[in-house]
């Protein structure tokens, strides 16, 4: 989760009273959420706010990606790209910049995804948006939304539901994750390896 502070962290932060900062959650200038035991937490951004670092969360950045050069030939990149496109003029924010890539999102290693996040700290945007959650990442993303937030930068999410049409993608990163620990548990080279990997590969595209 993106960091936040309790009351007393926050106006310690800020060098001013808790009841001060208890009077602006009241006031409404403060955001803030309630944890289930009834606690004020006050997310980063708004200590980023009111220190006067700020972002404007008007201006955004898009981040789209295709797991393969035939999903980008057959225009999948452009239309996630459209896609947020519009949403940011639906919304009327301004676009900053763009950063693609083409790669599995099991892949640490993404050009895209790697300048973006150098340059979010000296960035002028302060909000990154996103169609689903795997385009970022295809786990972790908590983390990547805790260190943007950090930065006083918002990851947003445009779609709601789950991206139905990457199945072939889902089953190909699946695949690579078993092979990355069967051959851990093997050796790269090992017959029971492929083995395993054979075995998944038939299993999973049983039904296509």
């Amino acid at each position: 989760m993106p960091r936040s502070y309790a009351i007393g962290e926050f106006a310690e932060e800020l060098g001013v009273h808790p009841e001060t900062v208890k009077r602006w959650c009241r006031s409404g200038d403060l955001d803030y959420t309630r944890t289930p035991g009834g606690d004020r937490r006050i997310p980063h951004r708004e200590l980023l706010r009111l220190a006067g670092d700020a972002r404007p969360r008007d201006h955004v950045a898009l981040y789209a990606r295709v797991s393969s050069h035939g999903q980008k030939d057959n225009g999948d990149l452009d239309r996630q790209l459209d896609r947020l496109r519009d949403y940011a003029h639906d919304n009327g924010w301004t676009v900053e910049t763009t950063y693609t890539d083409v790669g599995n999102g099991l892949n640490e290693d993404r050009r895209g995804l790697n300048t973006l996040l150098d340059e979010t700290p000296d960035a002028d945007f302060g909000r990154v948006l996103v169609t689903y959650e795997d385009r970022l990442t295809r786990f972790g993303f908590s983390y990547l939304e805790r260190l943007f937030d950090h930065h006083g930068v918002t990851i947003t999410v445009v779609e709601d539901e789950t991206d139905k049409t990457a199945q072939e993608e889902l089953v190909d990163d699946l695949i690579k994750l078993v092979a990355s620990f069967s051959g851990k548990l093997y050796g790269m080279r090992s017959s029971k390896k492929q083995q395993v990997v054979n075995a998944v590969e038939t299993e999973v595209t049983a039904d296509e």
